[in-house]
């Protein structure tokens, strides 16, 4: 952790901002992957900023150089009136080398950083699992009808969503939750008809997407 050399005065108004906040982010967004729920970037901003601007805590996160295939982002915490600061790294793996692996990477570290520091929990949440390409048995996917609920278990116990749920989220995914949605396809033991027909639905998603921010620049 970075810290300035006196943190007595940030320190009380951390204190004061977690006693406010209460120490909890409901989840607001789900991964159909795993069927369960997490905490958005947007959300945790969206729940801490007002409460940080109150106490004249401004948050500052930028990426900062890594190892080869990781990234790196800081999160900074710093009281203006006293100019104290604390702050800590969050490393997290870049799995696909491209913009869109970067940009989840970032996401991730940006809400895990920040919650860590802030000393705040959220609900039931494995959709980190994403950013380290967890691997799914394949006798947990839905070929066709809804499988016996022994059957939708993985191996942490999250249920699995239909494969209609998975195809509708990949239909309304952003670039971030396409980015998630690939590796779990590519690292899932799917069978190759089911695979090929998300990796298709993924890329469709993309190129509306890329078409969408062409007609936008």
């Amino acid at each position: 952790m970075n810290r300035s050399d006196s943190i007595a005065r940030i320190g009380k108004a951390l204190a004061s901002v977690q006693a406010e906040l209460g120490g909890l982010i409901a989840p607001d967004s789900t991964n159909p992957m795993y069927d369960n729920r997490y905490a958005s970037l947007a959300i945790i901003i969206g729940s801490i900023r007002a409460v940080l601007n109150k106490f004249e805590i401004a948050l500052v996160q930028a990426p900062v150089p890594g190892t080869v295939g990781a990234m790196v982002m800081e999160t900074m915490l710093i009281h203006g009136p006293s100019g104290e600061y604390i702050g800590s790294y969050c490393e997290m793996p870049v799995e696909t080398l491209d913009s869109h692996g970067v940009a989840s990477a970032q996401t991730y570290a940006r809400r895990y950083g920040l919650m860590a520091l802030l000393g705040l929990a959220q609900g039931p949440d494995d959709d980190g699992n994403a950013a380290y390409n967890a691997a799914v048995e394949s006798s947990v996917l839905l070929s066709r009808g809804e499988p016996e609920p022994s059957e939708q278990r993985v191996s942490n116990g999250h249920r699995l969503a239909s494969r209609e749920a998975i195809l509708a989220e990949i239909e309304n995914s952003d670039v971030e939750r396409l980015v998630s949605a690939e590796r779990w396809v590519n690292s899932a033991q799917l069978d190759a008809h089911l695979s090929a027909r998300l990796k298709g639905a993924i890329a469709q998603r993309r190129r509306i997407i890329q078409r969408q921010q062409s007609q936008h620049a």
